[in-house]
C-alpha cells in the first residue's frame, strides 16, 4: 500500500495530452517510475486489495530473475548481466544506472530495513 499510495505513483489515462493508446496500456495504466518497466501494469480492469503478497507472472516464470518488488538497484546484477550502467533509447553511450531509475530520495524510506539484494 505505501508504494500504491506514493505520490510519484500514477494511474495514467493519456500521454502527451491526448487518450492512452493500447499499445501503451490504454485505457489506464500503472506507472511506478522507480521500478523496473514490467512493473508499470498496462491495460487495467481490476485492483484488487489482498491480504498477502500474491504471485505475479513475471516472478511464477522465473523468480531468480524477477524479484517480487523489481525496484531498479544497480547494485543487484541481473541473473544474466550487469545491472550497473543502462543505455537509454536515443543514446549511444552507456551511463551508470541510478538507485531506484533516479528517485531514491523520494521513496528509499519505502524499503527501509529490508535486505534491497534480496527484495530487489
Amino acid at each position: 500500500m505505501d508504494e500504491a499510495m506514493h505520490d510519484l505513483t500514477i494511474l495514467a489515462t493519456g500521454m502527451y495530452g491526448g487518450e492512452l493508446p493500447a499499445q501503451n496500456g490504454g485505457g489506464i495504466r500503472l506507472v511506478v517510475p522507480w521500478k523496473y518497466g514490467f512493473k508499470s501494469a498496462k491495460a487495467l480492469v481490476k485492483i484488487e486489495l489482498v491480504d498477502t503478497q500474491p504471485n505475479t507472472m513475471w516472478n511464477t516464470i522465473n523468480a531468480r530473475e524477477y524479484g517480487f518488488y523489481s525496484n531498479v538497484n544497480p547494485k543487484v546484477d541481473h541473473p544474466r548481466w550487469s545491472q550497473a550502467t543502462e543505455r537509454r533509447i536515443g543514446e549511444t553511450d552507456r551511463r551508470l544506472t541510478l538507485m531506484f531509475n533516479g528517485y531514491e530520495d523520494q521513496v528509499a524510506q519505502l524499503y527501509e530495513g529490508m535486505d534491497l539484494k534480496v527484495n530487489y
